[in-house]
């Protein structure tokens, strides 16, 4: 005979497999029966939904980190900014919010939320120090204001500043100096309760010594609660130029949270391959559960697209892009998990996908 408790996870996961295949734009949440603690009988828990995105500045930086002498730097910078540009940040953030909205998590940690800054004319090109202040795009600001526009409401309730570099560029009107910050960002539902917020910048770091330049990358943290539970949660975004300085920087982050006693929910870009990657196994030797395994279908397949996202078929044939619970929360039933922003109809009408990632959204029950 199956036990009530089973019977109950057997229906909630065939009515989440139901909504899945519905096409319904927003879902309900399933709700589980479980025995209170306290021994008032039965109590009904919500489920936790969770998402990751990168959601990608819109060029590749790759080829100014590459170049061979510095006289290359304004024209490199100039392709990257005319990229950025090009791949309609504001209409991309329309596309995750929808996605968003589909699924409407009580958690989001999100990736390359950058600050696009510009002074003219420039003084980098000289030697000059005045930092540029004149706001192109605030990515975070653009996807709130998406958000809300689906009739949302979520708050950054975490956030880690990352690398912040200034360099020329050649414009149309002369030299330019142009400014990139990027963030880890943590969004929460509003009726989400959060508590001790932190951002930390990992000691580990990618160098370019050319350009006098340290690629910084971190961590976003925050508690979380939903339903009477209590969790860590955890975003981050790990070195994707050298795996020897992301396996160090995975080490750092393993260790920074080896005393956390709350259960822990740990994704982001892992720059790491699973199930095979170096940085992905140490995960797994220190006792976090990937979500994703629970899965029967798919690949999970999170990157990439063409770095101009106007590639016709998605280009993703590596899952780097993953959700992770610590171990010590290990009585968690992953009730649905799936990509984002990766089929033919995510695509905008212009032809450019969401992100040269996909998302991905999971419901667990702890």
């Amino acid at each position: 005979m199956v036990k009530k408790a089973e019977f109950v996870r057997i229906l909630v996961l065939l009515f989440t497999v139901l909504l899945c295949f519905s096409g319904c734009e927003k879902l309900k949440m399933p709700i589980i029966e479980e025995m209170d603690p306290l021994g008032a009988g039965i109590r009904e828990t919500q489920p936790l939904t969770v998402m990751t995105y990168n959601v990608y500045l819109g060029s590749s930086t790759a080829s100014v980190l590459d170049v061979e002498h510095l006289l290359q730097v304004p024209t490199e910078v100039a392709n990257v900014y005319n990229n950025f540009v090009a791949s309609d940040f504001p209409g991309r953030a329309t596309a995750i919010a929808k996605s968003i909205k589909a699924h409407q998590p009580h958690l989001i940690g999100l990736q390359e939320m950058s600050l696009i800054r510009r002074q003219f004319p420039g003084d980098r090109i000289t030697g000059g120090l005045i930092p540029a202040e004149e706001v192109v795009m605030d990515f975070r600001v653009v996807l709130l204001n998406a958000l809300r526009s689906e009739g949302l409401e979520y708050r950054s309730a975490a956030e880690v500043e990352n690398i912040d570099v200034e360099m020329p560029m050649f414009a149309a009107d002369g030299i330019v100096d142009v400014r990139l910050t990027d963030y880890d960002l943590i969004l929460a539902r509003s009726d989400v309760a959060t508590s001790d917020p932190m951002g930390a910048n990992y000691i580990n770091a990618f160098s370019v010594e050319m350009l006098g330049l340290k690629v910084k990358r971190g961590y976003a943290a925050v508690n979380a609660t939903v339903d009477g539970i209590t969790y860590r949660f955890v975003n981050t975004h790990l070195e994707s130029f050298s795996q020897e300085i992301r396996v160090a920087q995975t080490r750092e982050l393993i260790d920074s949270l080896s005393k956390e006693t709350l259960p822990i929910l740990l994704l982001g870009d892992f720059n790491t391959q699973a199930p095979d990657g170096v940085t992905y196994q140490l995960l797994i030797q220190a006792e976090y559960v990937d979500t994703w395994q629970t899965n029967v279908e798919g690949t999970g397949n999170t990157c990439y697209q063409d770095p101009n996202l106007r590639n016709e078929s998605s280009g993703h044939s590596k899952r780097i892009d993953q959700i992770f619970v610590s171990n010590s929360a290990s009585d968690v039933s992953v009730l649905m998990i799936q990509t984002l922003g990766d089929t033919p109809s995510d695509r905008l009408a212009s032809g450019l996908w969401p992100s040269d990632h996909a998302g991905v959204v999971a419901q667990l029950v702890f």
